[in-house]
């Protein structure tokens, strides 16, 4: 009886690490895709802790859009529109068919300000793009927009991480966007 005892606490030993890898495999939570239908507003909080309502833009079309065709009074002070992208890259904004100065903000993939650029020019139209007023180029992973006039983009600063507050997870957000492609 001894050696049967010995025998099966050696067994448990040595299989120990593959009955704990797979009882944590079971334990953790799975990211499932969800509908960018879902995704079209969000919102972050500023480190003053002031929420930001965001408009999302996800897919190439939104982002070719952006706040194009967007009256100053479709757009609040408290509203930013972040430009979600999957990989980090060398990023520059245009300004067509703009109503309204914007503060341009170039996030990490943490939500972290790397650069800012403010006061970019609006541009009624988009004749003569030559003139069209352009951000300057920065490498980042997310852009992220707000009025010029704002007191809130005021306060935000390089090197400020924005804090997600939205309801789902960026990582759920980066998986539905990538099953897309």
């Amino acid at each position: 009886m001894g050696k049967v005892i010995a025998q099966f606490s050696l067994f448990i030993s040595k299989n120990l690490w593959i009955m704990a890898i797979i009882g944590f495999h079971g334990c953790q939570k799975e990211i499932k895709p969800i509908p960018l239908s879902l995704l079209s507003s969000s919102s972050v909080q500023i480190e003053s802790g002031e929420e930001l309502k965001v408009r999302m833009a996800l897919t190439t079309q939104q982002q070719v859009q952006g706040l194009s065709g967007v009256q100053d009074y479709e757009f609040r002070d408290d509203e930013a529109m972040l430009f979600f992208n999957l990989e980090d890259s060398l990023r520059q904004f245009w300004m067509p068919d703009t109503y309204f100065n914007l503060d341009i903000f170039f996030l990490d993939r943490n939500l972290v300000v790397l650069d800012v650029d403010r006061d970019v020019p609006h541009y009624i139209g988009r004749e003569n793009p030559e003139k069209i007023p352009r951000a300057k180029p920065v490498y980042c992973r997310h852009v992220f927009e707000m009025k010029a006039s704002s007191a809130l983009s005021k306060k935000i600063q390089k090197g400020m991480k924005l804090k997600w507050t939205g309801k789902f997870p960026l990582e759920q957000i980066e998986l539905s966007i990538r099953q897309l492609q």
